[in-house]
């Protein structure tokens, strides 16, 4: 029975753990929001972070759960008390449940959202970005964030931007801008591990937060805006972000839902150690 007590406490510790790294995510992505600008994209009618926010929430009170999760199986095995284990094991099965579910809902959501996200997007360029009288401006931040994110242009290419809203008025205006700054080759680009989490607390730490998809800098502004292909080669991105972004979300969505099953069948072994612990003290208590 003590080498079941010593893993089973292992084991709990594991999951406290896991817990606390849950906690550090959810409060990462309250305070990282750049994730929120490409997370926007996917989402109709979103308010700008909201969507990050839903999620930076939910992992916070999984986490807490997580947490008290694997307290009460560290004081479980620590104890040998039969009700204890009962409660630990009970929890443990809703927890399981609960990431399945999600795991499930979320596989679920990424294939619904990308399936009509082509039309969207391109409807959304044409009518919405950056035209001053119907401006969706969430949407324009987070595709010029996109932009910037991925060094793309536009939904399949920089000819998106042709006859648009935005090129329209642009036209009028007398700017004769082909395509956004945020197109361009830029000189204030992302630097590297900028969205880690040491970088992003001394980001808040410090009070630094430059947004240089807002105030894009190009390396040549003339250059980028000229509209011969090779008069503006190696100044203006010419990829298109639809496969980019694509790809994105479906990496960041099979990472969570990997996590979900990979945790909820570690914690399966967690019921059978506490299973045989229970069966080895009611044998004892028997005898």
């Amino acid at each position: 029975m003590k080498y079941l007590k010593v893993v089973l406490f292992t084991f709990n510790l594991l999951i406290w753990l896991a817990g606390c790294t849950i906690l550090v995510i959810g409060v990462w992505l309250l305070l990282e929001s750049s994730k929120g600008h490409l997370l926007n994209l996917f989402v109709h009618d979103a308010t700008p972070h909201e969507t990050i926010n839903v999620i930076a929430y939910s992992l916070l009170g999984l986490g807490f759960t997580v947490l008290t999760v694997g307290s009460l199986g560290c004081r479980a095995a620590l104890h040998g008390n039969q009700c204890n284990l009962a409660t630990y094991m009970s929890m443990l099965v809703a927890l399981i449940v609960t990431e399945l579910v999600t795991a499930a809902v979320g596989g679920l959501m990424t294939f619904r959202i990308l399936s009509g996200l082509e039309e969207r997007l391109i409807s959304k360029l044409a009518d919405d970005y950056g035209h001053e009288p119907t401006s969706d401006i969430p949407f324009s931040h987070s595709l010029d964030f996109a932009q910037y994110k991925f060094n793309c242009c536009g939904i399949h290419g920089y000819g998106d931007y042709n006859g648009t809203a935005w090129w329209r008025d642009a036209q009028i205006s007398g700017t004769k801008k082909q395509v956004p700054l945020t197109c361009c080759v830029l000189k204030n680009t992302e630097a590297k591990n900028t969205g880690s989490p040491m970088s992003v607390v001394s980001r808040v730490f410090h009070k630094t937060t430059e947004k240089p998809w807002l105030h894009p800098e190009p390396k040549d502004k003339e250059a980028c805006q000229v509209d011969d292909k090779v008069g503006h080669e190696g100044y203006r991105h010419r990829e298109g972000c639809l496969a980019k972004v694509t790809n994105w979300l479906q990496c960041e969505s099979f990472t969570l839902v990997f996590l979900g099953m990979a945790m909820a069948g570690i914690q399966t072994f967690g019921i059978i150690t506490s299973a045989f612990l229970c069966r080895t003290i009611r044998d004892m208590q028997t005898d």
